[in-house]
C-alpha cells in the first residue's frame, strides 16, 4: 500500500496543494511553517480517525478538505477523503479513517527522546486494536516501549516454541540493526541480573544506554517500527522486511551529527525494503543522498505554498554541494553571515573608490573571517594589489 496523490486545501497555512509522492523515499523540505508537518498530519488523519485536535482549517476559510489517492497493492487506486471544519484548539475534529489500512501506517513524532528505562520486570506485548493503532498514528510511536519488546524478544527466543518463526525471524533482523549502523558494532546480549541491553563496540563491551544519541535515535526509530508491524499483525504476523506500508517520520535528523544525516535514508530503506518513507527535513546532508523527485521542496510564491521545481538528474542531489542544496533546494537567500557580508561590501567599497589604506584594513578583517584555506584570499590580494599604485 503507498500513498499515490495527496491534496490538501484550507488546512493550517496551506490554501491549496496537490503532491505526489513516490513509493520508496519522499523527504519534505522548506521554511519553517511552511506546512511540512500539516503534510505528515494530512497523511496520518487518512488512517487514523477518530477524535483529534492536531488538524485546524486555514484561518480565513470556512471549510479544509483533504484527499487522498491509495494504491492498495492490487493495482487499485482508492480515493479517500475528509473536512477539517474546527479552528479552535479546544475543539476536535472527526476524520473517517481508511479503516482496512490503519495498521498499514506508522507515524514518528520530534518527540524521540532518550532517558534511562530500567527494565526491573519484561512485560507481555502490549494490545493494538483499531482504535489504540489509530491514536498511534496521530499521536506518534511510543518509543519508550522499544527497550523492553526487544528484551521481551532475546528472553523468549531462547526457549523452543515460545516465539513463532516470524517473530523470531524478526529479532534476527533487530539484532543486526547494531551492525547496520555501523559495522564495528554488535548486539552482545542482554545481562540476566539486570535486563539491562550489551553491545559490543571497539572499545568493549558497553549498557545500550551509553551509546551515544544519534545511535540511539536510530535505533529507537528502527526498533520502534519493527515493534508496530509486530504488534500490529500479531496473528498470523508480518516479517519486517516484508511490511507494505507507510512511514512518516518528522524531522528525521533529530539527534543525527551530519555524517549520521548522510547515512539514514539508506538505513531505513535497507532495514524495511516494502516501505514508503514520507518524511521531514531541514538538513542538506539528508537531501544531498536523495535521488530524482525524492525530494519534495516547498516554498511561497505570491502568498501561496507551492511545490518547487527542481532539476531532474540520473543520480538526483548526490553531486551536489551543501551550499548548491541550501541554495537551489532549501531556498537559503545567502550562506554567509551578516558579518561577513558587511566586511565584503567593506573592501568592495574601498576598491571602487581606489583606497588602498581602507582596502588593506579591510582586507586584515576578511582574512580573520575567511577559512584559513579558502583561495578567495588570493583574489582579494590582487584586487588590493591593482589599486595600489
Amino acid at each position: 500500500m503507498k500513498i499515490k496523490q495527496i491534496q490538501i486545501t484550507n488546512v493550517g497555512g496551506i490554501d491549496d496543494l496537490v503532491l505526489d509522492f513516490e513509493d520508496r523515499m519522499n523527504i519534505i523540505s522548506g521554511p519553517n511553517g511552511i506546512g511540512k508537518t500539516t503534510i505528515l498530519e494530512s497523511v496520518a488523519h487518512a488512517f487514523a480517525g477518530y477524535e483529534s485536535n492536531l488538524l485546524k482549517r486555514r484561518a480565513n476559510s470556512e471549510l479544509g478538505f483533504v484527499k487522498t489517492l491509495v494504491d492498495q497493492g492490487n493495482g487499485e487506486v482508492r480515493e479517500s477523503s475528509y473536512q477539517v471544519a474546527e479552528f479552535s484548539p479546544r475543539k476536535h475534529e472527526v476524520t473517517n479513517p481508511i479503516e482496512n489500512y490503519i495498521n498499514n501506517l506508522i507515524s514518528l513524532k520530534v518527540a524521540r527522546t532518550f532517558n534511562y528505562v530500567a527494565l526491573d520486570a519484561v512485560s507481555r506485548d502490549s494490545d493494538r486494536d483499531k482504535y489504540n493503532t489509530a491514536t498511534s498514528n496521530k499521536s506518534g510511536v511510543n518509543l519508550t516501549e522499544v527497550k523492553g519488546w526487544f528484551v521481551n524478544r532475546y528472553l523468549y527466543s531462547a526457549h523452543p516454541g515460545a516465539l513463532s518463526d516470524v517473530r523470531i525471524h524478526n529479532f534476527q533482523k533487530a539484532k543486526n540493526f547494531f551492525s547496520l549502523l555501523n559495522n564495528e558494532y554488535e548486539f552482545s546480549r542482554v545481562d540476566a541480573g539486570t535486563n539491562e541491553i550489551m553491545v559490543n563496540t571497539p572499545t568493549g563491551e558497553i549498557y545500550y544506554e551509553y551509546l551515544s544519541s544519534g545511535f540511539k535515535s536510530c535505533l529507537s526509530i528502527l526498533f520502534g517500527i519493527a515493534k508496530e508491524i509486530e504488534l500490529r499483525f500479531a496473528n498470523p504476523g508480518v516479517k519486517i522486511d516484508e511490511f507494505e506500508g507507510i512511514i512518516l517520520i518528522d524531522e528525521l535528523e533529530l539527534h543525527l551529527h551530519p555524517e549520521w544525516q548522510s547515512k539514514i535514508s539508506s538505513i531505513l530503506t535497507q532495514a524495511f525494503p516494502s516501505v514508503q518513507f514520507i518524511t521531514t527535513t531541514h538538513s542538506p546532508h539528508i537531501i544531498q543522498t536523495a535521488m530524482p523527485n525524492q525530494v519534495v521542496a516547498l516554498h511561497s510564491l505570491n502568498g501561496k505554498i507551492e511545490r518547487k521545481s527542481l532539476p531532474s538528474t540520473l543520480y538526483g542531489y548526490q553531486g551536489w554541494t551543501v551550499e548548491e542544496v541550501l541554495t537551489d533546494v532549501m531556498g537559503l537567500s545567502d550562506t554567509r553571515t551578516h558579518v561577513y557580508k558587511e566586511a565584503v561590501q567593506s573592501f568592495q567599497s574601498a576598491i571602487d573608490e581606489e583606497d588602498y589604506e581602507s582596502g588593506v584594513l579591510a582586507f586584515e578583517e576578511l582574512k580573520k573571517l575567511l577559512h584559513p584555506e579558502n583561495n578567495i584570499r588570493k583574489l582579494l590580494s590582487f584586487q588590493l594589489g591593482a589599486i595600489k599604485g
